[in-house]
């Protein structure tokens, strides 16, 4: 059967055939490598995009906080703490600050003295439009007096995940970090 089918065609027109199919596996390989870098950059630009979007959108949750007098930031720490946790009727204030809303918003308090005292405020919220403000159940006088480490953990509205570490020694905040998880 195969000595009938290459006296069918000639030896020249059988290589004709092999290379025209070699080619064109070549050509449809090639073909797979652009379109695989091709989807492999657009889901390079894709992630890209959606940095952009996060970053202007970007929530920022932490304690109101009013200015302090100069003469007490001088007395009282030395350093540079220029803010104290504000708190209308004597409870401690949330507030989001950026453009985007923070959901499922938790806080804790722990003091950073573990024997100063038993208490270990915690709470929810589910979300925090801009601007937003919650008046919390910690009362300014547990904060009064004591260093506190206080973690706000928020989402954003794509899902990322950020948390704000605060450290408040007697209502004034003297450091705070901002991470994304």
């Amino acid at each position: 059967m195969c000595s009938a089918f290459f006296d069918w065609l000639s030896k020249y027109e059988a290589v004709a055939i092999w290379l025209e199919g070699i080619a064109l596996m070549l050509i449809f390989a090639w073909d797979r490598k652009d379109a695989r870098e091709a989807r492999d950059e657009s889901i390079k630009q894709l992630g890209v995009s959606r940095d952009q979007v996060e970053a202007t959108h970007r929530p920022f949750v932490s304690y109101s906080s009013v200015p302090r007098a100069a003469e007490e930031a001088m007395l009282d720490l030395g350093d540079h703490a220029t803010t104290e946790i504000y708190c209308p009727a004597a409870q401690a204030q949330i507030k989001k600050y950026g453009s985007g809303p923070a959901i499922n918003v938790r806080y804790a308090l722990t003091p950073t003295n573990l024997a100063s005292t038993v208490a270990r405020p915690e709470g929810y919220l589910v979300a925090l439009r801009q601007g937003g403000a919650f008046q919390s159940t910690i009362p300014r006088g547990l904060l009064r007096g004591n260093e506190w480490e206080t973690v706000i953990t928020y989402e954003s509205l794509s899902g990322r995940r950020y948390q704000t570490r605060i450290i408040s020694d007697n209502l004034v905040m003297t450091n705070m970090t901002v991470t994304q998880l």
